[in-house]
């Protein structure tokens, strides 16, 4: 698995978050339903994007829960049921998953068991523990779909 180091800066995101579990396959279900009703309630907030949008998820822990925050960069306006969340400015071990939704928890053991070891690199895990990032590369179960993982770390 390749990475690059990248720096980001500080920026906004608008979204909503539904609690986990502790099994990683009824995570894929509850994600996966979850962006669905995610997308209708942008639709009803008239936050559709347009052909060049960007969508980010982010895995939260908070008082020993797993949280899904789905967002989209944020808009002037945040409507009723949404919330923002301020990202700091950061370096990040950045990697792009290709590949259907399915396999992506693979992916994920990859990164945390095989890739960040042998970097020495330390996760930065305050604010959120990782986000993945979509684009118009992101084709939901195509083998080509792509996804960029960033995971935060410290400098």
């Amino acid at each position: 698995m390749r990475y690059t180091i990248r720096e980001e800066e500080a920026f906004s995101v608008v979204g909503q978050k539904v609690e986990l579990t502790n099994f990683q396959r009824k995570n894929v279900q509850v994600s996966t339903r979850f962006w669905r009703t995610f997308n209708e309630n942008l639709k009803k907030a008239y936050l559709a994007q347009g052909g060049n949008w960007t969508k980010y998820a982010f895995m939260e822990k908070t008082d020993g829960k797993l949280f899904y925050y789905c967002a989209i960069p944020k808009k002037a306006v945040t409507p009723e049921g949404f919330s923002v969340k301020e990202i700091k400015a950061c370096k990040y071990l950045v990697v792009e998953y290709v590949g259907s939704m399915n396999e992506i928890y693979n992916s994920y053991s990859e990164l945390y068991q095989e890739v960040l070891p042998s970097t020495g690199y330390i996760p930065l895990q305050d604010d959120f523990l990782h986000f993945e990032k979509y684009d118009h590369r992101f084709h939901w179960n195509r083998e080509n779909s792509i996804i960029e993982i960033w995971l935060p770390i410290k400098s």
